[in-house]
């Protein structure tokens, strides 16, 4: 999870692949949109107990990029190498930051509790909180 890949380049590599392989292999068309994830967020539901450990981590680096990838889409945002805590993220303009794939991860070992759906969601009502106790 926390291994240092190439960045901006390889995550939307690996996001495209993801809605590459879901259409050939699913007959799934995965847009950068929330109505996607929400179609994501079961399938890790339905997938996630099924996987043995070793697959977990490369399913949630690439799942993850994806809904990096959507993040960006949606609410702005680039990859950023976290030093201080060793793993990427999206960081936005305001400097905050949100880690989809450990959020992938979580989900995929926890379940629906850790919901990408839910996260993505909840991005924007977190970032104007953090806002207005800023201000």
């Amino acid at each position: 999870m926390s291994e240092r890949v190439p960045g901006d380049a390889e995550f939307k590599r690996l996001a495209a692949s993801v809605v590459s392989n879901f259409r050939s292999r699913l007959g799934i068309d995965l847009n950068y949109d929330k109505q996607s994830l929400e179609w994501l967020d079961g399938y890790i539901n339905r997938v996630g107990p099924k996987l043995d450990k070793e697959e977990v981590s490369g399913l949630a680096t690439s799942l993850g990029a994806y809904l990096g990838e959507t993040i960006i889409a949606t609410y702005g945002g680039a990859w950023h190498y976290s030093e201080e805590i060793n793993h990427w993220g999206i960081r936005f303009d305001d400097g905050m930051m949100a880690f989809p794939l450990s959020k992938v991860y979580k989900q995929l070992e926890a379940g629906a509790a850790d919901s990408i759906l839910r996260f993505f969601n909840v991005l924007p009502v977190i970032r104007e909180d953090a806002q207005r106790k800023a201000d």
